[in-house]
């Protein structure tokens, strides 16, 4: 039993820890210019450390009531970070394809060509994106229901994410095939997505140090 409760700790400080890099790395990523092979080396920890997020939380909620509302919370997040990844993935390398094609040509009809090829190929990584965006919100809606009553996150932490899992997924399915930002919503989403898990990594976090003046019975 102790070494169990030894492990579950462990999950839950190295699934929040990859939390909070990988929410600060998502602005990053978003935001700014980087060089090529930074890029690409960000891209494909974030999703990896993204993925560990639910079991931090699986295992933090746990301890107050076991229930199967957690564990799928963790494995939904898991396969959320593993199709970003992939997205990520398809989109620079499609990104770095096309620039690499366009410094080599000039005539106007190869430029055309090559711009209604972007715009043919590249909604591919967003119909990746939408089911990343599928399994993070189900994800949410999941551990929200059960924050709803644990003394770990409470009621504020667990209405945001529930409101916010369900807006995602209502407009999503509503824009579809476009993106919500294409047909006039606000870029609000992962902004919000970002700060919800960034707070709940480090609720995780501050219940784990708690946890540890306790002695592992």
């Amino acid at each position: 039993m102790n070494s169990e409760k030894l492990l579950s700790r462990q999950w839950i400080t190295v699934g929040a820890i990859s939390g909070i890099i990988a929410n600060i790395l998502f602005p990053i990523l978003l935001l700014t210019s980087l060089p090529s092979y930074i890029e690409i080396f960000l891209a494909s920890i974030f999703g990896i450390l993204f993925s560990l997020v639910g079991f931090a939380l699986h295992h933090l909620l746990k301890y107050e009531k076991i229930t199967i509302l957690t564990q799928l919370g963790a494995i939904f997040i898991f396969c959320s970070g593993v199709i970003f990844n992939l997205m990520l993935m398809v989109q620079l390398t499609f990104k770095g394809y096309l620039q690499h094609y366009q410094d080599g040509i000039t005539a106007q009809t190869d430029i055309d060509l090559l711009n209604w090829i972007a715009k043919t190929v590249d909604p591919v990584h967003l119909g990746m994106q939408l089911s990343n965006d599928f399994f993070t919100a189900i994800a949410m809606l999941l551990f929200s229901i059960v924050m709803l009553k644990s003394k770990y996150f409470g009621k504020i932490l667990g209405i945001s994410g529930f409101l916010i899992s369900i807006s995602l997924i209502l407009i999503k399915c509503y824009a579809f095939p476009m993106t919500p930002y294409e047909i006039g919503f606000p870029y609000i989403f992962g902004p919000l997505m970002v700060l919800w898990f960034l707070a709940v990594c480090i609720q995780c976090l501050r219940k784990k140090q708690e946890m540890n003046k306790l002695p592992i019975a």
